[in-house]
């Protein structure tokens, strides 16, 4: 009996044995290298790329977490016991960020911790809005990988910026920029850079001496007019009022014709703007913008103004309408070449009285 229990030990002896030393030979879970395609960067990726992790002890990977907190997503029929594969995600609402950070794999065999730095992509410009610039006013800038914005610059100069999103940024532009000046968005990843292309913008009148037109004269069923009206949006301003006369029917204000605002290729009116300061003295006061008589016909614009604090009024070239605006026809096939004379007067027929108009800063802009 003795004998048989000793035997029997010894089988359960052996048999422990030979379980430890199969378990001993099991590889434990090993990374030797990630290798980021296309370019084979090593332990280094950036955002989107495919990365090939090779090592032993890989088969049956149950788990990718990058940065402790962002579990990754993988095909686990590109996964062998030397090799799998999988792609580096990028999501600010998961916390993603840029630099070295660890990524844990969890196998069948195990787990194991190594670092991978995340590089920052370099940025692209996509487009503008609106495509053509205007100098003085807003741009926004669309594209990709807007991180960490060290500056923007036009021809050179450092601009002030809103960033709205990693793909939206809003700048300022400067009154004096030139057209084709070289707009740059750099980053730590590199630099994106976009020739800026600008609208023809023409200076009707400032009421401050400047301007293609400078010496106004007001007509018809006004009360009074004032060319210098001091304490304006930018300096001087024009004051025209009409108090209730209906002996013309009709009144406004003109520093005359002459020379046309734009040249012969700015002959769309769908690309035609007239940008006017205006305020008033009563809610209601309505506006009456006129053109020279182009062809034959006499093409006008009407609004009331609903702010009597200043603000600038753009009005499309294409809304102008025929009969002094209070015909059915727009002026959408107007060629915008042949204006050279802007008019500015109240629409008395349904205007308060008095109607107190104050306008600054005429211009008209193509782009």
């Amino acid at each position: 009996m003795i004998k048989k229990i000793t035997y029997r030990i010894i089988i359960l002896l052996a048999f422990v044995s030979f379980t430890a030393c199969q378990n001993d030979d099991a590889p434990s879970t090993n990374i030797d290298a990630m290798v980021a395609e296309p370019g084979d960067l090593l332990n280094q990726a950036f955002p989107l790329n495919k990365v090939r992790v090779e090592g032993e002890g890989l088969k049956g990977l149950k788990k990718i977490t990058l940065d402790n907190k962002i579990d990754i997503s993988f095909n686990p029929n590109y996964n062998s016991d030397k090799a799998f594969i999988f792609t580096i995600p990028f999501d600010e609402k998961l916390g993603s960020r840029f630099g070295v950070q660890p990524i844990t794999f969890i196998t069948a065999s195990g787990s194991v911790t190594k670092n991978i730095e995340i590089l920052q992509p370099v940025p692209t410009i996509t487009k503008t809005i609106p495509a053509v610039a205007t100098p003085g006013f807003p741009l926004e800038i669309e594209g990709t990988w807007f991180y960490n914005i060290s500056s923007i610059t036009l021809g050179g100069k450092t601009l002030s910026y809103t960033l709205k999103s990693s793909t939206s940024i809003i700048i300022g532009l400067p009154s004096d920029a030139v057209s084709g000046s070289e707009l740059v968005v750099t980053t730590p990843g590199g630099s994106a850079k976009k020739t800026i292309n600008f609208a023809t913008v023409v200076l009707v009148s400032d009421f401050d001496g400047n301007g293609s037109r400078r010496d106004w004269t007001a007509y018809g069923d006004i009360d009074s007019f004032n060319a210098s009206t001091t304490g304006g949006p930018s300096g001087s301003y024009a004051t025209l009022v009409w108090a209730g006369s209906t002996a013309n029917g009709y009144n406004g204000s003109s520093a005359g014709g002459g020379a046309s605002f734009l040249n012969a290729s700015n002959n769309d009116a769908s690309k035609t703007f007239i940008d006017i300061d205006v305020s008033a003295n009563v809610v209601g006061a309505q506006f009456a913008i006129q053109l020279n008589t182009i062809d034959g016909v006499n093409y006008g614009y009407n609004f009331k103004v609903t702010d009597v604090n200043w603000t600038t009024k753009t009005i499309l070239l294409s809304d102008f309408k025929d009969n002094y605006g209070f015909g059915s026809n727009t002026a959408a096939t107007l060629d915008p070449s042949k204006i050279n004379e802007i008019k500015v007067g109240v629409a008395q027929g349904d205007s308060p009285n008095p109607s107190a108009i104050k306008y600054d800063n005429i211009k008209i802009r193509y782009q």
